[in-house]
């Protein structure tokens, strides 16, 4: 069988491997899977096959050429660019949603629309393109915090948590004057809410959902959830009792959440097929919606590949090809999963590249634990940094301080020249998120 698997990040890395192997660890004979475009990385374990343009005809020509069984799109652009809608025109099996469902995530103010109309909690908003057009919402704030969210696809830097009114105006300006070009034109400003963030994913079919888990990414590029916005630092998962997340907690989420937006999308003519992903704040009472994306999640997915030993590619063929999810599917995770991931110096704003990367090979010998390369490429004497975020490094074990540990450990083996790590990936999560 052969399968196609569209981007060149870690998450790419992690559904190559996930689809090689199967439910196992190691890559089965009956099994080829190819990278596009892939990465240095990756190549180096798949066949990678680069792309003329990040288009979707780009796409499209490598795709026709390889006669897969079943393509995967990675990457939210890709999805936007309309690939899944080339295959099936193509009459080629994709998994994933059609670009006009994927604007789950392209406009947030479509999804908020969509929430609202479905009955999902989520912060009260605001939808704007001009200042003066938030005043009246940002005057009845003055003690409260503020959200100031760009609408369209961002790389998941476009959302920026403001203490105050302000502070919100000002991050408001510079969003509408293009600071994520046409992404920010239009601006959504919606209530800060406070608890902790959960990441719950789900497989869907266009009417029903299956939960395959919930992670904890962490978003901020320094310690301590400080700093700028990113588009994750590292994650673990899946959570579980231990952590609050039990499973009546997930099939809650799944009637409260996922359920009533499928019931949305369809009346409306846009089906939901494939992965949804939702970024949930809970206080300890109640979760509220803060966000949908419509894909695996970054570096959420290098936790939940790795903590099932199940073979996916059944199910994804399954809902590619308009199917409904199998009877009885269940995902139940035996393993804890923590993921570090290594950034360049100057990352997110101006990523800096061309540094020589040293350590990969005795970071990947490391027990249980696999480096997923993203930003990346070929140099004159191995792998240089040519991207934001260069790996996720991810650990499996029975418990989150032996996954952590090993993870760390592994980190610690890489090297190039300012490279940025977080410390307290995981911390949160052992002190329970409820």
């Amino acid at each position: 069988m052969k399968i196609v698997v569209v981007g060149g990040g870690g998450r790419e890395h992690a559904l190559a491997w996930r689809l090689a192997c199967g439910a196992g660890q190691r890559p089965r004979a009956d099994r080829c899977v190819v990278v596009v475009p892939g990465n240095a990385g990756i190549a180096s374990f798949f066949r990678c096959r680069g792309l003329s343009a990040a288009t979707c005809d780009a796409v499209m020509k490598v795709v026709v050429d390889e006669e897969p069984d079943l393509v995967v799109v990675g990457p939210e652009n890709f999805l936007d660019l309309g690939v899944v809608d080339a295959c099936l025109a193509a009459g080629i099996p994709c998994f994933g949603p059609t670009a006009a469902a994927a604007a789950l995530e392209s406009s947030k103010a479509f999804m908020k629309d969509v929430a609202r109309a479905a009955g999902v909690p989520t912060a009260d908003f605001v939808v704007v393109t001009e200042v003066a057009q938030a005043e009246a919402f940002l005057a009845s704030r003055r003690d409260r915090g503020v959200v100031v969210k760009a609408c369209g696809l961002a790389g998941g830097k476009g959302v920026v948590v403001c203490d105050d009114v302000d502070d919100a105006r000002l991050h408001l300006q510079e969003f509408l004057a293009g600071r994520f070009g046409d992404a920010s034109r239009t601006v959504v400003l919606e209530d800060r809410l406070s608890g902790a963030e959960l990441s719950v994913f789900a497989l869907c079919d266009g009417d029903d959902a299956v939960v395959l888990g919930a992670a904890r990414d962490h978003k901020r590029l320094y310690d301590d959830d400080t700093g700028p916005n990113t588009g994750g630092m590292g994650a673990v998962g899946p959570l579980g009792d231990e952590e609050g997340v039990s499973a009546a907690f997930l099939e809650d989420v799944r009637q409260r959440f996922f359920v009533p937006t499928l019931v949305e999308m369809k009346a409306r003519g846009l089906p939901f097929r494939g992965v949804l992903f939702a970024g949930l704040m809970f206080d300890g009472t109640q979760p509220s919606l803060l966000e949908f994306n419509v894909r695996f999640g970054d570096p959420e997915a290098e936790v939940l590949l790795s903590a099932f030993d199940v073979d996916l590619v059944p199910v994804l063929l399954a809902v590619a090809r308009g199917e409904p999810l199998p009877a009885g599917l269940r995902f139940e995770p035996k393993l804890k999963v923590a993921v570090v991931v290594v950034a360049a110096p100057g990352y997110p704003e101006a990523p800096e590249r061309g540094a020589p990367i040293t350590g990969l090979y005795r970071a990947q010998r490391q027990p249980e634990v696999q480096v997923c390369c993203a930003g990346v490429s070929a140099g004159s004497f191995g792998l240089v940094v040519d991207g934001g975020r260069v790996f996720a490094v991810s650990a499996r074990a029975q418990t989150f301080d032996a996954a952590l540990d090993f993870a760390y450990r592994a980190v610690d083996r890489l090297h190039f020249e300012g490279l940025q790590v977080r410390r307290d990936i995981g911390n949160s999560v052992r002190r329970r998120i409820a």
